[in-house]
């Protein structure tokens, strides 16, 4: 097993574990940090965050995301999936589903299942595919209980569009009318010139060529009053080398000509029922996944600073701070695959960059103006603190995001904090 595999799946491990790890690191905090009454309002914070413990319980039990694939022999479903996961992934045919229209797949590679999948076939391409056998098909779907249905159509053909367009529709209308729609223009490294492949040196009347397929294919969609979720143009172009062992079972990518996956991926991870965004992320982009989190916990944290700044006990006041800002930076290494201690932690603050001491030195001038600031405008200073603190931390919880998960190195963290700092200035002014 190779140290990539072997990282892959430690951080899985972790992000899996993390319901676990929250609670340890919680009761872990010494009793002269934090109160009791602020332990439990740590745990309140935590547990009554809606987004945050939608995250959670889909690690809890994430699930392949489920896509029923329609489109015309050739248009690129498998191509599409490999795209999609990166990987060369295994084609493995299911159990017979009832209906000779429609075969199920499972996408696998190292024993793990990146996609379940319906394939149509080819509909529309048969001339025997009547009311009977759309009847059965939508049947399965149904049972299939899909994330969405994918259009597929290839860039460089216009033939047969209306009808497969109808056909779509009747499917959709018989299986489910709210199952989300996403149109795929496949194979748009083949539009002219169709030997640039790389992605980045497409020439203008390429790209130009390419918005007018799928302005295009819009407008089909709209004459027969089918409405697509989103009309993505994309190329699976991939050129698969040997695997790290010189086999050919687990190829490399030789060449990578994808354009337009990352942009449906972000658009499934929005999409999708939370359990199958949660499997997708952990499978295709792991730190997709882990920063989506550490963004949660960074907004809780912050919001906690807050309301710690309000205290009148200034040495407690710190003393808090640090604790949770220390803590948002654990739970962040723990989702890269690190474990740090307590100690590491509060050390790490004050030597990245000089994260911790700069968010301290501001907090404690904020504490000396609040007199003057109180003279003026009762209540002033402590909501400046408030402020200055909810802004350090999440400054520390995005240097932490970009140190860990990023990997930037630690001589660039003062910018990451001076952005982080002027984007929560930005936050807090538009609100």
């Amino acid at each position: 097993m190779n140290s990539k595999f072997e990282e892959m799946q430690k951080r899985l491990h972790h992000i899996g574990n993390l319901n676990n790890y929250i609670e340890q690191l919680i009761d872990k905090v010494p009793g002269n940090l934090i109160s009791e009454k602020q332990r439990r309002k740590l745990v309140d914070a935590i547990t009554d965050d809606e987004d945050l413990n939608d995250l959670l319980e889909g690690l809890k039990n994430p699930r392949p995301p489920r896509f029923v694939l329609v489109g015309r022999t050739g248009v690129g479903k498998s191509s599409l999936i490999n795209a999609m996961s990166g990987k060369y992934l295994a084609e493995v045919s299911d159990v017979e589903i009832g209906t000779k229209e429609a075969r199920r797949f499972t996408y696998e590679a190292d024993g793990q299942v990146y996609f379940e999948v319906i394939d149509t076939r080819g509909i529309g391409e048969s001339e025997t595919f009547d009311t009977k056998a759309e009847d059965e098909l939508a049947g399965v779907i149904r049972e299939f209980r899909p994330d969405a249905l994918l259009f597929l159509q290839k860039a460089t053909e216009r033939a047969h569009i209306d009808k497969d367009v109808l056909v779509t529709k009747q499917l959709m209308e018989k299986a489910g009318g709210d199952l989300p729609l996403i149109a795929i223009l496949t194979h748009i490294d083949e539009l002219n010139p169709s030997r640039i492949k790389e992605p980045d040196r497409y020439p203008e009347d390429k790209l130009k060529l390419i918005a007018e397929k799928a302005h295009q294919l819009e407008r089909i969609f709209s004459e027969y009053g089918l409405t697509a979720t989103a009309i993505l143009p994309v190329s699976s172009y991939i050129e698969w080398g040997t695997d790290s062992d010189g086999e050919h079972q687990n190829p490399e990518i030789s060449f990578d000509g994808r354009k337009g996956i990352e942009e449906l991926l972000d658009f499934l991870e929005d999409s999708l029922d939370v359990r199958a965004a949660i499997h997708l992320g952990l499978t295709v982009r792991l730190n997709r996944v882990a920063a989506r989190i550490a963004e949660r916990f960074i907004r809780i944290f912050s919001a906690l600073s807050a309301t710690v700044a309000l205290s009148p006990i200034i040495a407690s006041d710190i003393a808090v701070l640090l604790t949770l800002q220390s803590m948002l930076m654990m739970i962040i290494a723990y989702l890269s695959g690190r474990e740090l201690e307590f100690k590491t932690a509060r050390d790490l603050l004050i030597s990245l960059g000089g994260i911790g001491a700069t968010g301290f030195t501001l907090r404690m001038v904020a504490q000396q103006g609040t007199k003057f600031a109180n003279l003026v405008f009762p209540g002033a200073g402590s909501a400046l603190s408030a402020t200055i603190a909810s802004g350090g931390t999440y400054a520390i919880g995005k240097a932490a995001v970009a140190y860990y998960l990023r990997g930037v190195p630690r001589n660039q963290l003062e910018q990451v904090v001076k952005d982080a700092q002027d984007e929560f200035r930005e936050e807090k002014k538009s609100h």
